[in-house]
């Protein structure tokens, strides 16, 4: 009984933070979710990041960890389907973290150009906690420009 109530407020609380990322600043659309890509089944112990990128443009995502041995971080770009030859399309930049050991962390995304690293379009700051059973869960996130 006690699982399932975690689990839902573990759900209620992506769904929450996938709206607030979004009306907070729309235009990057970042989605969240606890389903785990390989097996489309729920996961409370992984968090699934999807932000839009455009690496045509010069921008991609940077992300940092303040604590490495708290979560690890796998990712992969996926372009948008367009007709051969297209040029400029855009897509999707998945994040994915599991627990590695339990403790709290921030981890930092940057919307940035390699050539200029001191200036990103989108910033956001994301609190995650592993709990003892290895479960992530985001319980804070900062959204603005640096």
């Amino acid at each position: 009984m006690k699982d399932k109530i975690v689990y839902a407020i573990m759900i209620l609380l992506v769904v929450v933070l996938a709206l607030g990322v979004s009306a907070g600043q729309s235009a990057s659309g970042t989605f969240i979710t606890t389903t785990d890509r390989e097996t489309g089944n729920f996961s409370p112990n992984c968090v699934d990041l999807y932000f839009p990128s455009n690496p045509t443009t010069g921008y991609s995502w940077e992300v940092s960890a303040a604590d490495d041995g708290i979560v690890a971080v796998r990712d992969q770009y996926f372009a948008d389907s367009g007709d051969l030859g297209m040029t400029g399309v855009g897509g999707t930049h998945w994040f994915h973290f599991s627990g590695l050991r339990e403790g709290t962390t921030s981890v930092t995304f940057r919307y940035v150009r390699a050539w200029e690293p001191e200036t990103a379009v989108y910033t956001y700051v994301y609190r995650l906690t592993v709990d003892e059973a290895g479960n992530v869960l985001i319980w804070g996130v900062e959204v603005g420009n640096s």
